[in-house]
């Protein structure tokens, strides 16, 4: 009751103007905000620290050319579009935003432990496989990480989503800053510890909701 009382109190100071900027303060305090950039700086690193770690393994380990490399590249379109389209509508509307994040976080660390494997990142059928399993992992990560945009907005800051909103953006650019360097970094050392990197980021998703008071498995209700 106290946390939507002080949403409500602080939207509605925000007509007089000086209440909008407490709302908008109030907002990224709540373990809803918080749990949210940490999926969106997750996406972004995972996304852009993929890309670095799948062009390096098919040159250096595969030893592919440029040209088949960028056909290689036809997968992540491909998977985007089974996720945007076939999976997520109809996984989000039966189990909900929370649970699609909570499930999508753990097939991603499934997916890249299994990458993690010498066996598996040392060949071409590997690699192929695994870009395509995460590519829709991720997706069916991010999506619903947007979706919590607007529940956000509505249960704690109703009128202020685009702040909001500028600051997912935010968190998923600086997750994509961040990858390149410590990917390639750690790769020079060995592929395993670049890839566990990236387990060790997603696997912090669930944690970080935890840590949040954010449920798993359900969402929020509704505010009133």
């Amino acid at each position: 009751g106290g946390t939507a009382g002080g949403g409500d109190t602080a939207a509605a100071g925000g007509t007089a103007g000086g209440g909008d900027t407490a709302a908008k303060v109030s907002v990224f305090r709540t373990g809803a905000m918080v749990s949210h950039c940490y999926t969106a700086f997750n996406t972004g690193y995972l996304f852009m620290g993929f890309i670095v770690l799948f062009v390096l393994m098919a040159k250096q380990v595969l030893g592919w050319s440029v040209v088949l490399v960028g056909w290689a590249f036809m997968a992540i379109p491909v998977a985007n579009v089974v996720a945007m389209y076939g999976l997520i509508p109809p996984f989000v509307r039966r189990f909900g935003v929370h649970c699609s994040i909570t499930c999508s976080s753990i097939g991603t660390v499934m997916v890249l432990a299994v990458l993690a494997l010498p066996s598996v990142h040392r060949t071409q059928e590997g690699i192929l496989t695994v870009t395509f399993l995460l590519v829709l992992c991720v997706v069916l990560l991010q999506v619903p990480n947007q979706m919590r945009i607007k529940i956000i907005a509505d249960a704690h800051a109703p009128g202020a989503m685009g702040r909001i909103t500028g600051a997912s953006r935010v968190c998923f650019a600086t997750g994509q800053t961040c990858s390149p360097i410590v990917v390639a970094l750690l790769y020079v050392q060995d592929p395993t510890w670049a890839v566990l990197s990236m387990v060790f980021v997603a696997a912090a998703v669930p944690a970080v909701f935890v840590a949040c008071g954010q449920a798993l498995w359900a969402d929020p209700d509704s505010p009133a």
